[in-house]
């Protein structure tokens, strides 16, 4: 299953990783990219296994940092990730992308 990044969830994690990397160092930055590709390998594998939040979107949480992927299986063979939010943000962000 092919997996595309909106230009909004791209943006989300070129900021995530540039935060990680001048607050909390490199080696957190790979960490937190790590765990994030080990997430869409997950959704790509079972994606219909996480949870809906509304009728076309489904959330898959990253394990060891406070974000999450918010994502619509848009065919047999595509999956867009839509954005890589932090747990705090508004419930809506990025679901208009």
């Amino acid at each position: 299953m092919k997996t595309v990044f909106s230009t909004g969830a791209n943006r989300d994690i070129k900021n995530i990783l540039e935060y990680y990397r001048r607050e909390a160092g490199a080696d957190v930055a790979a960490d937190f990219h790590s765990e994030l590709k080990a997430v869409v390998d997950r959704i790509k594998k079972w994606p219909e296994s996480f949870p809906s939040i509304t009728e076309s979107l489904r959330r898959a949480i990253l394990r060891r940092f406070p974000y999450q992927l918010i994502y619509r299986i848009e065919s047999a063979a595509l999956i867009r990730i839509l954005v890589v939010r932090h747990h705090k943000q508004h419930p809506d962000f990025g679901l208009e992308r």
